[in-house]
């Protein structure tokens, strides 16, 4: 008997009726954009039908249209998963958030996808629109609240223009001549300590780097700090 990943059979996966649990959901979305990526990546925006995904994840179409509305909100989607990890840690500093993006955007998928719209811009100047909105502003913008609380911003605080301008220059560099070369398939997608140490030094070029406070004698406060009376 044929499964899809609509349905289950067999007595192994038999469980109480209802809604799919939250995570399962989740995967059999995800499993859906690998796909739908592989898919666009091979054939072209234009040549990919919505037949030809659902076949190959194994879904019927109507699901792919209940959920994404249409090609153009598939391939919404698919950007959106390659930037979703950039809004959901909260705490996270501005190095480590600039490593996920490196690590992410310079990954095999993301550069499937930027391919893609590159080659098809002229002829879908709405999915490019969409492709910038979804991707390089939305990395842009999590980067600028990050800056922000790096530079002393309190988090509550809004982000201005300055900060936003500096946010750009660092995603820039983020990518820089290493994305290009990941475009041109000359590099292969790099490690996580190589997208960390790429990552630290662009975040060092925009903001300085880091400096640790000077060793001040034991009897010499700090500035602010008062005096212990003896």
């Amino acid at each position: 008997m044929t499964t899809t990943a609509d349905e289950s059979a067999g007595p192994t996966a038999a469980r109480r009726p209802g809604r799919p649990r939250t995570a399962e959901r989740a995967a059999r979305r995800a499993g859906l954009l690998d796909v739908a990526i592989r898919i666009f990546g091979a054939r072209g925006y234009g040549a990919t039908t919505i037949e030809a995904v659902a076949s190959e994840a194994g879904v019927t179409k109507r699901t792919i249209y209940q959920h994404f509305t249409d090609k153009a909100g598939l391939f919404v989607a698919a950007v959106e998963s390659q930037h979703a990890h950039e809004h959901t840690i909260t705490g996270e500093d501005l190095e480590s958030l600039a490593t996920r993006i490196v690590h992410t955007l310079h990954g095999d998928q993301a550069v499937t996808l930027h391919r893609l719209v590159i080659a098809e811009a002229p002829q879908f100047p709405d999915l490019a629109a969409a492709f910038y909105t979804h991707g390089p502003a939305s990395s842009t913008e999590a980067l600028a609240h990050h800056l922000a609380v790096h530079l002393g911003t309190a988090p509550s605080d809004p982000v201005d223009d300055a900060t936003r301008s500096l946010a750009e220059a660092l995603y820039t560099l983020l990518l820089g001549e290493a994305h290009r070369r990941r475009l041109l398939g000359l590099a292969p997608a790099p490690t996580v300590e190589q997208a960390r140490e790429h990552a630290r030094r662009a975040v060092a070029a925009v903001c300085g780097p880091r400096r640790p406070l000077p060793h001040l004698p034991d009897d010499e406060p700090r500035h602010g700090a008062s005096p212990v009376p003896d």
